[in-house]
């Protein structure tokens, strides 16, 4: 390292140790920094290095007939160098003292006008005296508003300039976060029409996990149109979504299902938010989720073997069907059923084609029923049907005729047809039954009717039922 080298270091080491230390203290070593360099600039004779270079070292050491004071000359040079490159560092020293930062910057301002003022003098030097004596007034005035000047400019350059090396700061945060970030990130500039008004959206930016999103290189999309590159956004409505978040501010979050020339069948999970007249995206893909979500809701709500509705559904359909019924004053029909025989038929064909079966049984319950009936598997051999809204008893007894000629039909599962037979008892509401509980009850008990004449039919729960008292029941 060179002498120059570990001289600069030094001085950063200096400095660097100084803006460690209280404001008093920096204050106080300006000050002493500004009297002695100020005393020299004002009171030695700093010319003798001018005219030095003006006659050269030899003549004019022989001249003044003193070695001595060409030395002291260049060193008092030296010492005045070196007090203002240290004024400068600690007057650029980072602080958020604005008073300290003033003063020394003030200080600063003062030793470096009456540096230039005595470099004029001594190299214009008689020049000046041509200067009227009325004018020389406004030298003084001159130094007063260009150190006030400097002292005022100094803070806010820095600034300026820390203020600008923070912004490429984060600007190259901004884009190492968002050019690692797994989400999809846009960018978009606001595009207004005549009035204004912001009516569409140009590509600025898209991170590489949009780009690959879109199966395109994002530089061919800079600057181009969003709808005219993805037509979805006016088809799908996103677009006056977007509008609207840059005509109120208010950010967007919402899941859209995308489905176009560039993205299928894909959920996305979008937020937009303002930015200036345009608008940031950000949209992670939730497809997985979703279809999780649907599958554990399907789980939950949804019979595996046959795919009808379960008990729990089953109850919510029942339920919202009694509130409704109840207000519209309208009547339910409520279908209980099983398979006659049906452990037989397992225990000899075995399980699989028993399940087969239950699930040949379920579709043909669908196929008669209407599409605002519900057909639930309670469990076993066991289906119910709710009918909302029937117009007559005629139409319920129609419908159970139906289901129990429709169940009859042989069933091909494989190489084997099967005929089976179903009893079907059914319940009315408000007739004889005032809630869901009731309702079940009564249905069963006409479904063991069927059982007891015989199987193989239907039978309406009525008054002459709820008179009559209720035997053990036998499958």
């Amino acid at each position: 390292m060179s002498v120059s080298a570990r001289k600069y270091d030094g001085l950063n080491s200096l400095v660097k140790k100084i803006e460690m230390t209280p404001p008093g203290f920096q204050l106080a070593l300006s000050f002493l920094l500004f009297i002695p360099t100020t005393l020299l600039i004002l009171v030695y004779p700093l010319g003798r290095p001018i005219e030095i270079l003006r006659q050269g070292v030899s003549t004019t050491a022989f001249v003044s007939g003193v070695r001595l004071q060409v030395a002291a000359g260049l060193a008092a040079w030296l010492v005045c160098v070196a007090g203002l490159i240290l004024m400068w560092r600690i007057a650029n020293s980072p602080s958020n003292n604005f008073p300290l930062v003033f003063t020394r910057s003030l200080l600063f301002a003062f030793v470096v006008f009456f540096a230039m003022e005595r470099f004029v003098r001594i190299v214009l030097g008689p020049q000046l005296h041509r200067i009227p004596h009325s004018m020389r007034w406004i030298q003084p005035l001159t130094a007063i508003a260009v150190a006030f000047g400097v002292a005022f400019v100094l803070p806010r350059l820095r600034s300026m300039r820390e203020g600008a090396a923070f912004g490429q700061k984060e600007h190259a945060r901004f884009l190492a976060s968002m050019e690692s970030s797994l989400d999809d990130f846009y960018i978009f500039d606001g595009i207004p029409d005549a009035s204004g008004q912001i009516v569409d959206f140009r590509f600025n930016y898209i991170n590489p996990n949009a780009e690959r999103r879109l199966n395109i290189r994002r530089e061919t999309l800079f600057g181009k149109i969003l709808t005219e590159v993805r037509p979805f956004m006016i088809s799908s409505g996103l677009i006056e979504k977007y509008r609207e978040v840059v005509r109120t501010g208010t950010p967007y979050t919402g899941e859209v299902f995308i489905d176009d020339d560039r993205i299928k069948d894909t959920w996305l999970n979008i937020q937009v938010v303002k930015l200036g007249d345009g608008i940031a995206i950000t949209s992670r893909d939730v497809t997985e989720r979703k279809r999780l979500a649907d599958h554990v809701h399907f789980l939950a709500h949804y019979d595996q073997l046959t795919g009808l509705a379960n008990r729990t559904l089953l109850q919510d359909r029942l339920h919202q069907a009694l509130l409704r019924a109840r207000r519209y004053h309208h009547k339910i029909a409520l279908f209980v059923l099983d398979v006659d025989h049906f452990k037989q038929i397992n225990d000899s064909l075995g399980h699989a084609y028993g399940d087969a079966l239950l699930t040949a049984v379920g579709e043909r319950l669908v196929s008669v029923v209407r599409e605002t009936d519900t057909v639930a598997r309670m469990g076993g051999d066991e289906f119910v049907i709710v009918m909302p809204d029937f117009k007559s008893i005629e139409d319920v007894t129609r419908c159970g005729l139906l289901i129990v000629k429709s169940a009859a039909e042989p069933i091909t599962l494989g190489d084997r047809q099967i005929r089976i037979t179903v009893s079907v008892g059914v319940a009315t509401f408000p007739d004889y039954a005032d809630e869901a509980g009731e309702l079940f009850k009564n249905a069963d008990a006409a479904m063991y009717v069927v059982k007891e004449a015989g199987r193989d039919g239907l039978h309406v729960f009525d008054e002459h039922m709820m008179k009559q008292e209720q035997g053990p029941r036998m499958g």
